[in-house]
């Protein structure tokens, strides 16, 4: 085998190993955003409570809804959008049961304000 015949197969390698520096890998993904996590909140109601904070310029909401009484209502945490709809959170359910909550605002909406609800369990 002659040094020529090894020059194109070596090229070709080098100029894989190149290509391989500078393309991402297949299926690459960005790191995930940290989300900003800057304003608390905190709301009642005779059923319960929740609080939490207010997330990535309003449009995620993270935090906690507690049942405090036995009385066969279930609160959860409701968020209004900017565009006229809202979101529900899942609720607590049994006097003593806490659910942790995470409300998603759609695209070009982000959230207005918070209230507790309930639904009969």
């Amino acid at each position: 085998m002659s040094s020529r015949g090894l020059a194109v197969p070596g090229a070709a390698v080098a100029a894989l190993a190149l290509a391989a520096l500078f393309l991402p890998a297949a299926g690459a993904h960005a790191a995930p955003r940290a989300d900003s996590c800057t304003n608390n909140w905190s709301i009642s109601s005779a059923e319960g409570y929740a609080n939490g904070k207010w997330c990535n310029y309003d449009t995620k909401v993270i935090g906690t809804v507690h049942d405090t009484k036995a009385d066969g209502r279930c609160p959860y945490v409701r968020g209004d959008l900017s565009n006229g709809g809202h979101v529900d959170s899942d609720w607590a359910g049994g006097k003593g049961k806490s659910r942790s909550i995470t409300l998603l605002a759609p695209s070009n909406s982000h959230f207005t304000s918070l209230s507790m609800r309930y639904i009969n369990c």
